[in-house]
């Protein structure tokens, strides 16, 4: 009778002690999930699973290789309304206008296509054009300027569109049920997590370092799922940006 009893006051103890090792070794919830899979890709040179959840590195040769780390704190979520849709919109708007641009300018570049190659001759030349010719050039010069003017609208949308895209592509990505995010309105949210790392460094020493890791996640609203009902789409966690605490 006594040795069941003796049994569990020698192993309640131990499970508590693993629990808190384990606890302090990389803290608990979805966001410590992340970041020990980030350090453990990062480790072994898992480029796959990194792509699933970081859209930077954290290079073994340059930044060490995280032997185990804690949450220190975190902070409040930083909410802002995602734009894909509107951006997509915008981007569709700036090409639609550049092609018709387009193929408005190569009508007046046909219909004009011999003076054009003289007054690009003669501009090369450094020569003055007089006449028609220098009626022409003055307004495929406009053409000219006009063309650029459009090709950077939609340059600027494009790179609009891109700043948003990639986190919200990998924070929502399922290959069981692929989404086009440009056609959700959404939200985006950010946290910054600071933990206390073991990072064993290049040259082999380990270090105690202090970083801040920046997380986000993006949600896109009213996804129809596969029962034909709408509701809200929550993506994973993905790393985004780390430094050392204080720089």
């Amino acid at each position: 009778m006594l040795r069941p009893n003796s049994l569990r006051i020698v192993i309640a103890p131990a499970l508590i002690l693993a629990i808190v090792a384990m606890v302090g070794c990389s803290g608990g919830g979805e966001e410590s999930t992340t970041l020990r899979k980030y350090f453990n890709a990062s480790k072994m040179g898992d480029n796959m699973t990194l792509a699933n959840i970081a859209t930077v590195g954290f290079d073994p040769k340059t930044d060490g290789q995280v032997q185990g780390f804690s949450v220190v704190s975190s902070t409040p979520d930083q909410v802002t309304p995602l734009t894909l849709k509107q951006l997509a919109a915008d981007l569709k708007a700036a090409q639609d206008a550049d092609s018709e641009f387009s193929k408005k300018k190569k009508e007046y570049q046909d219909a004009n296509s011999d003076a054009i190659d003289r007054i690009l001759k003669a501009e090369a030349a450094a020569k003055p054009l007089k006449g028609k010719d220098a009626d022409i050039q003055k307004e495929w010069t406009k053409w000219r300027d006009e063309t650029k003017t459009f090709a950077a609208k939609a340059t600027e949308a494009r790179k609009a569109l891109n700043h948003e895209l990639p986190v919200v592509n990998i924070s929502t990505q399922d290959q069981r049920n692929p989404l086009i995010v440009t056609d959700y309105d959404g939200e985006l949210v950010t946290k910054d997590v600071t933990i206390d790392a073991k990072v064993k460094m290049a040259d082999g020493a380990t270090v105690e370092k202090q970083m801040v890791v920046t997380i986000q996640r993006a949600t896109l609203k009213n996804v129809v799922g596969k029962d034909g009902k709408a509701a809200d789409y929550v993506g994973r966690w993905v790393i985004t940006k780390h430094a050392e605490a204080g720089k």
